[in-house]
């Protein structure tokens, strides 16, 4: 078997799978063009159910959102509460502090 037969049988294989894409191509566009009333009915069905999903889903991130920022503004609240009453005893030991190293401080003449 020489060259120029290897070449002829490549050639036919490749004209072979060019006839194959090419009818295939024309199987998916008669078969699209055949669907295109159902797919665009399908749109028309669908695009109302769409915009009432996105309507909700804008409530609900809305809503969602106020309560998560009441939640933050509670947190922060009771953060405050706790902190509050410990107040006093952080100024009584930053005053026994100070008055503890002003004691310790060499006398100056």
């Amino acid at each position: 078997m020489g060259l120029g037969t290897l070449f002829g049988f490549a050639m036919v294989g490749g004209l072979f799978i060019a006839a194959a894409a090419i009818s295939w191509f024309i199987v998916k566009v008669i078969l699209a063009v055949i669907l295109l009333p159902f797919r665009l009915l399908l749109w028309l069905v669908a695009l109302p159910l769409l915009l009432v999903k996105a309507v909700v889903l804008t409530i609900v991130g809305v809503v969602a959102g106020l309560l998560f920022a009441i939640g933050l503004v509670a947190a922060a609240l009771g953060l405050v509460a706790l902190i509050v009453p410990l107040l006093p005893i952080v100024l009584v030991v930053l005053l026994t502090v100070l008055i503890v190293r002003l004691m310790k401080r060499p006398a100056t003449t």
